[in-house]
């Protein structure tokens, strides 16, 4: 029940982003779109160290059902009053924050309950994300032209309560794990982490191959409509591939993670920049571009679930709400950072930005391994089932 919740509420925050983003381009100042997207992430960037500890201090089950409730809320005040959509996707970033940071720390609880291993969880968690991906977007674009896009933002908010009750039913809960540190500043409570070296060198070598894909998704656009020549035709078309290798790609994640969980992690973000790498060099293909994308795609997802297992196995349950914040936070700023560094190349030179996102992603890919493998080459993912 948990599960199918989740992919409910997952292609509904698809239909919502684009939602939002066709309302906003519509009937606002062209300035308004930018603003969007910065209040879709910043205060989320902002939050995120606290709401990590607020996690790992609370019962996550109760956080997420509130957090999930909230964005019901929220979601509708934007459905019935347009002039909020910027306040309420500021808000609706923070919300997003928590109830992330929840979930990662409630999947190894549901792995539990399910009698299965991390990765397969996480497996499954990878493949609802990819189903709302490929989903979502088509959902909501016949949707919003078919019902108006009010209404398919209460079709969201629905889909969060309903999240929230089934969470609420199915009587998951993660009890916080020490009550000793209730006194500490917020630097004090994230320094263990911070000095965890395997943490930080996964941390920073990744949020290169983040920057590096932020660079390609800015160039991704003018790539098809000034490279290609091409129209919303060819975008759709290679947005599904990536969708569908995604798909793909957490339905085999299990299997081609198998018990060397840190390589899996590295090599993944190598396949990823290679994939931006080739779509550089040969920009006018388009089955070229294709095959890159279902590649890279498929790569994505197993690399999500990779780095999530990574993270999950390698720190203490205890410190999971804190380990998804800082990870998350790292990786946002990269996103925002990534989107300054693509503008420098569009709209006229998008296969020069695919160039130097791929030789920055084979290089996280290759040289972060190296740094990781120092410590953690003979790790292997536990697969037994994950226990307490």
């Amino acid at each position: 029940m948990v599960l199918a919740a989740l992919t409910i509420s997952t292609i509904g925050d698809e239909i919502t982003l684009l939602t939002l983003m066709f309302r906003t381009a519509e009937n606002t100042a062209a300035y308004a779109v930018p603003l969007l997207l910065i209040a879709e992430l910043l205060p989320g960037l902002i939050v995120a160290p606290y709401a990590g500890r607020l996690i790992d201090r609370q019962d996550a089950g109760r956080i997420l059902v509130m957090a999930s409730a909230l964005q019901a809320g929220v979601i509708a005040l934007i459905a019935y009053y347009p002039m909020f959509t910027l306040a309420g996707a500021a808000l609706l970033s923070v919300l997003f924050t928590i109830s992330s940071a929840a979930t990662f720390a409630m999947i190894p609880v549901l792995a539990r309950e399910l009698g299965i291993t991390l990765a397969r969880a996480n497996s499954l968690l990878e493949t609802l994300r990819s189903l709302g991906m490929l989903a979502g977007p088509v959902a909501g674009g016949v949707l919003v032209g078919s019902i108006g896009s009010s209404n398919v933002l209460l079709g969201d908010a629905v889909s969060f309560a309903l999240l929230a009750i089934v969470v609420m039913a199915s009587g998951l809960r993660r009890k916080p794990q020490r009550v000793d540190r209730e006194g500490q500043t917020l630097l004090a409570d994230y320094l263990p982490l911070l000095r965890n070296r395997g943490l930080m060198v996964v941390t920073s070598a990744l949020s290169l191959e983040v920057f590096a894909t932020a660079i390609a998704d800015v160039a991704f656009v003018f790539l098809v409509i000034v490279t290609l020549g091409s129209g919303p035709t060819a975008f759709g078309v290679l947005t599904a591939l990536w969708a569908g290798g995604m798909l793909i790609g957490a339905g085999f994640a299990e299997k081609a993670i198998g018990s060397r969980i840190g390589l899996a992690v590295f090599s993944t973000a190598t396949v990823m920049g290679v994939t931006m790498l080739l779509i550089g060099l040969a920009p006018t293909g388009f089955a070229i571009i294709a095959v890159a994308f279902m590649l890279g795609g498929g790569a994505n997802s197993i690399h999500n679930v990779a780095v999530r297992t990574l993270l999950q196995s390698e720190c203490p349950p205890s410190d999971h709400g804190k380990v998804a914040a800082i990870y998350g936070a790292v990786t946002r700023s990269a996103v925002i950072g990534g989107y300054v560094a693509g503008g420098l190349f569009v709209p006229d030179d998008a296969p020069t930005a695919y160039l130097v996102g791929g030789l920055l992603g084979i290089g996280a890919g290759i040289f972060g391994w190296r740094m990781f493998n120092e410590r953690w080459f003979s790790k292997t993912v536990k697969t037994t089932r994950w226990r307490k």
